[in-house]
């Protein structure tokens, strides 16, 4: 069968192959084309049966949309579970926080994570889909936060910005080895947080400005989001697609309220510059999305210039023009919008013919 694929992704995209494959010949067949004899499409039927067969006990892939429906029901259900186990942790701890001594607190905070992790480990031994391994992942990080953020409390640690170096740590150690999505998607998070923080509190300012000034975030995410196709390759979506989303949100911030900016500027010098940088933003990152054939690069893109467009629009027009010029404004753009999108997606295409 040739060299098997070395990630659940690599054996879904051999699976779709196979999916298309089947269903372009069924085609051909109603068409009146048979480019394959009864015994070629024989070999090839039993070929591909036991490759899938193989890959699914190995990857848990998805063969028909049912599948993948469910998967995503699954993946939907354990986001869910995982946030309120967590919540259901959390709350137990600070029920018995005040009637057990410190040392009990001390113990219960460390073995909060620890337990967690020994369940994800078990879960991922047992569980082909990883999805409860994923559900005590997202377990164990709120545990450890929550360790940190407590034992800074019963031993009055100094307030510094290490702490999210630490989550972030915890969280892409332990998402790394199982290839776990979301727990990845918050140690970048944590990791962006942590640099933005740094920034401020090597400054002498008070790190915790990361949430008054988003700027430092933006330039985080904006330095890190060239590695972000460094890691494997399950985890490249998320890490992208979250560094993407704090490298904008800032830029769509301060587009709209210059108060929060650094820059000793004039309010409206500041929006203006943050407006320009928003239209040159989300051309570059849908631009790159396509030439790359990136759905989530484009989708934020897409959406983050969305938004942008309709608050400039609102800003601009609201108070003083009809409504149906207004909207007929907006469909307009939206027209405009998706032939953009097409004249892109021809050019990417005469590329890779």
């Amino acid at each position: 069968m040739g060299d098997p694929p070395f990630s659940k992704d690599d054996a879904q995209e051999r699976a779709d192959q196979i999916a298309a494959f089947r269903a372009e010949v069924t085609q051909l067949q109603q068409d009146g084309v048979s480019p394959f004899t009864p015994d070629q499409l024989t070999v090839v039927s039993r070929h591909h049966a036991v490759l899938l067969e193989d890959l699914a006990r190995r990857f848990d892939i998805d063969r028909t949309a049912a599948d993948r429906r469910m998967s995503l029901g699954m993946r939907i259900a354990s986001g869910f579970g995982a946030v309120t186990l967590t919540a259901a942790v959390v709350s137990f701890v600070y029920q018995v926080w005040g009637s057990i001594p410190t040392v009990g607190q001390v113990l219960l905070l460390t073995a909060g994570p620890m337990a967690a992790v020994i369940a994800m480990v078990v879960a991922g031994q047992l569980e082909r889909t990883r999805y409860i391994a994923a559900v005590m992942a997202l377990v164990a990080c709120g545990a450890f936060v929550m360790q940190t953020v407590l034992m800074g409390e019963i031993f009055n640690l100094r307030n510094s910005p290490h702490a999210l170096l630490l989550w972030a740590v915890f969280a892409i150690s332990i998402a790394y080895p199982w290839r776990l999505v979301l727990p990845f998607a918050l140690g970048t998070v944590s990791l962006v947080c942590y640099g933005a923080a740094l920034t401020f509190w090597l400054s002498g300012v008070t790190w915790s400005a990361i949430i008054e000034k988003p700027e430092p975030l933006m330039v985080a995410a904006t330095v890190l989001l060239p590695f972000a196709s460094r890691v494997p390759r399950e985890l490249v979506p998320a890490g992208r697609a979250m560094l993407l989303i704090l490298a904008l949100t800032p830029v769509l911030l301060l587009s709209l309220v210059a108060g929060p900016s650094l820059l000793p500027w004039s309010e409206s010098a500041v929006r203006a510059t943050y407006q320009v940088l928003a239209i040159l933003a989300a051309l570059a990152v849908i631009a790159d999305g396509v030439r790359r054939s990136q759905d989530e690069v484009i989708l934020i893109g897409a959406l983050f210039a969305g938004v942008f467009l309709l608050t400039r629009f609102v800003d601009w027009w609201w108070d003083w023009m009809p409504r149906y010029l207004f909207f007929l404004i907006l469909a307009a753009v939206a027209l405009a919008w998706i032939w953009a999108l097409r004249v892109l997606r021809r050019h990417a295409a005469a590329r890779l013919a």
